[in-house]
């Protein structure tokens, strides 16, 4: 159990449990003063190439260096990890962010979370249908909550997903149906993780120690065995609160081991396994201002303290995880062709109680007998709480099997990518109940509350006693089981070296099955569907760094696409929606991607994404596909190295996205969701000499509105919105010797108070995004 669960935590109090971090972050603090422990070069006896390498401390050493990226540019990532993409990234007609592991590091990054609050494009969600918590984002103004990819196979799991095990996150943007299946309306993320190298040992040690009761170790480790065999095993353990927020934080750990052995030139098999635990604090947020109480910003957040936490202590949690193998062989007989191979048997879970903050309210002139009881007295403004639950495991079996062929036909040359998968997956979601009586620590019986009432402005939420949450035996889980099988084909044709096509084809069945409790009777849907999707795309090289191209693609949306709800308004099978056929999205993208100079890609897209056949309610469990909704807009991105000394890497986006179509005529027009119109960030870092490197990241995002695609519009008339903002991180790095690191990063310098989305709702309440925090993290290499 987390030390956040206890009911006599308070802010000043709240500590890690376990003190492995510190003596990690200790002793390798102490061992970057200590060259010799680590077999490191001193300057003194460092050569002329040591002191002055061609791009300074930006650059990894080479055994440590992403495969993926330009050796001299780690900013630059020039391949992508998906084998279905077999040009780079220059010459891949879609608009595809790659960030290495050396830029989330920079950003100070410790989760998937965290990296997309830094990215244009991808925004955070509130989770929503029954789902409170886990890595919820949006893609160009579409939902892409379970269209996180791991190693190239869907990750379909709602739950959080760390770092430390990660070579590069690459963002695909655009429908994205021939390369990745259902959903992907808006585009697609990837995860690829770091990999076993043979004929190459190294070992990574890094603890960070920071602001808000942080500590971090990481370990990661290559081990050479032979000519033939390898192992890299990476390990995490992490405790921090939340800056900003009290009585909020988690604590993290997790291991990532692989094996591969590569028995001749031809033939390798890999086998890992990824095992992520988190226990934390569940955290909703700041209730909305209203009628009773506002200051002229009505319909934004409350003007409350940053840090006023609404949740019970002692009773709301936070945990969740995964336990993942894969196994893979590949076969490659000629340079010719290649064989792949993918079988993947994984758990995630996630499982919270949390608090609600509603409106405020005002204390009646006669105090009822529950706010008497609470010492509320006549005229004072108090939130009452809520009680979303949620006790979610996914259990998924995937097979993905494919060949990369490259074959002539005349003149003409063909890449050729044909495979086909299949995968089960199953969600059973089950309901806690509460201990009626508890006793406290003084052996007294106490009954507990069936809700919890919070003053607006100084919220107390410690119980000083615990209430247990078990598993209700009274209520039967609500269980989805889908069936899905997909076979593909992607050829790129190059006709000239100026002249390229990319044609793609995948063909979807979808069958669903979800059953559970409804009131006092229960609900037994299916669903079988299959659709097709394409991408074509055309690729002009007047000269060789650079790529224009004009791309269209599309996706399909079925009814219960999203595993995590049974709601339609989250694409969840809900009863009406059965019989209807998938949401059609189809996209148009023109792009440019040019190398400057062999360090530095930049790139620029226009595009316009329509989902033409929108899911709509029309009566209580009537639905039709009568809505329209559309997203276009800019995308400017830069990456790479302008000089030897100063590294680049950010982007900016610009999306109109709007309800275009209807069957609720006040719909129309509107902006969807949580989707700022502007975002933009840049990732600076100047080497100022061979061991100090300085930096920072401006980051930048417009206003957000509520609600789900529609607005959500309260008794005032007016939509729910939270300001934009602006934050500003800084980053610095220094070598005390070629194996040693110290990195400083500072995240929100100014302190600014801004949130990561609003919550659907008639009484809605916002997210409350970190505050300032500052961490130290030293490594050493061996």
């Amino acid at each position: 159990m987390s030390v956040f669960n206890h009911a006599t935590l308070r802010p000043a109090t709240v500590r890690p449990r376990a003190s492995q971090a510190s003596l990690l972050g200790a002793a390798t603090l102490a061992a970057l003063f200590m060259p010799g422990a680590a077999h490191a070069s001193t300057p003194d006896d460092a050569s002329d190439a040591e002191r002055n390498p061609t791009i300074y401390v930006t650059a990894p050493l080479a055994d440590q260096a992403n495969p993926n990226a330009n050796p001299e540019a780690p900013y630059k990532v020039e391949r992508s990890t998906n084998d279905k993409f077999t040009e780079p990234l220059r010459d891949t007609p879609k608009t595809v962010i790659a960030i290495p592991k050396e830029v989330i590091a920079d950003i100070g990054a410790s989760s998937f979370r965290e990296v997309v609050r830094s990215t244009p494009g991808v925004t955070l969600g509130t989770g929503e249908g029954g789902n409170a918590f886990g890595d919820r984002i949006f893609i160009r103004g579409f939902e892409a909550r379970n269209d996180v990819y791991i190693d190239g196979m869907r990750d379909p799991g709602v739950t959080s997903r760390e770092v430390f095990a990660v070579e590069q996150i690459e963002v695909i943007k655009g429908p994205s149906g021939s390369f990745g299946g259902r959903g992907t309306t808006g585009g697609l993320v990837s995860l690829q993780s770091k990999q076993p190298e043979i004929g190459k040992s190294f070992a990574v040690v890094e603890g960070g120690i920071g602001t808000e009761n942080f500590y971090r170790g990481t370990v990661d480790a290559n081990v050479a065995l032979g000519q033939t065999f390898a192992l890299r095993v990476n390990g995490l353990y992490h405790n921090a609160d939340t800056p900003g927020r009290d009585y909020v934080g988690a604590e993290r750990y997790g291991v990532a081991a692989s094996a591969l052995w590569k028995p001749t030139d031809e033939l390798s098999i890999s086998a890992d396994y990824y095992g992520f635990r988190l226990n934390g604090m569940s955290d909703y947020g700041h209730p909305f201002e209203n009628a009773n109480y506002n200051d002229g910003t009505i319909n934004q957040p409350a003007k409350v303290n940053a840090d006023n936490f609404y949740g019970v202590v002692g009773r709301d949690f936070l945990n969740n995880g995964s336990d993942i193998g894969t196994l893979t062989v590949r076969y490659a007989p000629s340079d010719k062709i290649a064989l792949r191979s993918t079988v993947r048997y994984g758990q995630t879970w996630n499982y919270y109680v949390v608090s609600v903050p509603r409106a405020p309210r005002v204390v009646a002139s006669t105090p009822s007998a529950s706010d008497a009881a609470n010492g509320f007295t006549a005229g004072q403004l108090v939130v009452d709480t809520g009680t979303p639950q949620r006790h979610g495991d996914n259990d998924t079996f995937a097979i993905m099997n494919d060949a990369t062929v490259h074959l002539d036909t005349g003149s003409i040359g063909h890449t050729i990518v044909a495979g086909f998968e299949m995968a089960h997956e199953k969600v059973t979601n089950r309901r806690y109940a509460f201990a009626t009586t508890v006793e406290d620590s003084g052996g007294n019986i106490i009954a507990t509350p069936g809700s919890f009432t919070r003053d607006l402005f100084n919220p107390n939420p410690v119980l000083g006693y615990h209430i247990p949450a078990v598993l209700d035996p009274n209520v039967a889980p609500t269980i989805i089981k889908v069936e899905s099988m997909s076979a593909y084909l992607i050829d790129t044709i190059k006709f000239s070296p100026q002249w390229e096509v990319l044609l793609g084809a995948r063909y979807d069945t979808f069958d669903i099955a979800a059953s559970g409790p409804q009131g006092a009777t229960t609900f037994n849907r299916r669903a079988s569907l299959d659709f097709m999707n394409y991408q074509a795309s055309l690729i002009y090289k007047p000269v060789t760094p650079l790529s224009i191209y004009a791309s269209y693609s599309t996706s399909s949306n079925p009814s219960g696409e999203q595993l995590d709800s049974i709601g339609a308004d989250y694409g969840g099978l809900a009863l009406g929606t059965e019989t209807l056929e998938p949401e059609r999205n189809r996209s148009i993208e023109l792009g440019t991607k040019y190398e400057i100079n062999p360090h530095l890609l930049f790139t620029a897209a226009l595009f316009q994404t329509t989902k033409a056949n929108a899911r709509e309610q029309i009566s209580p469990n009537n639905f039709a596909l009568v809505g329209k909704l559309r997203s276009r807009g800019v995308e400017l991105g830069v990456s790479g190295n302008i000089t030897p000394r100063l590294a680049l890497f950010g982007g900016f986006t610009y999306i109109d996205a709007t309800i275009t179509r209807s069957n609720t005529a006040a719909n129309v027009g509107a902006r969807f969701a949580n989707i700022p119109k502007y975002n933009a960030s840049l990732l600076a870092t100047y080497a100022l000499n061979s061991r100090l490197t300085v930096g920072g990241q401006a980051y930048y995002q417009s206003n957000l509105h509520g609600g789900t695609y529609a607005p959500t519009v309260t008794t005032l008339g007016l939509q729910t919105t939270v300001p934009g903002y602006w934050r500003f991180d800084a980053v610095a790095r220094f070598k005390p010797t070629k194996a040693t690191e110290l990195r400083l990063n500072v995240l929100n310098l100014t302190d600014k108070r801004y949130y990561d989305a609003i919550y659907r709702s008639g009484t809605p309440f916002a997210y409350v995004a970190p505050g300032r925090s500052a961490t130290l993290t030293g490594s050493i290499r061996f």
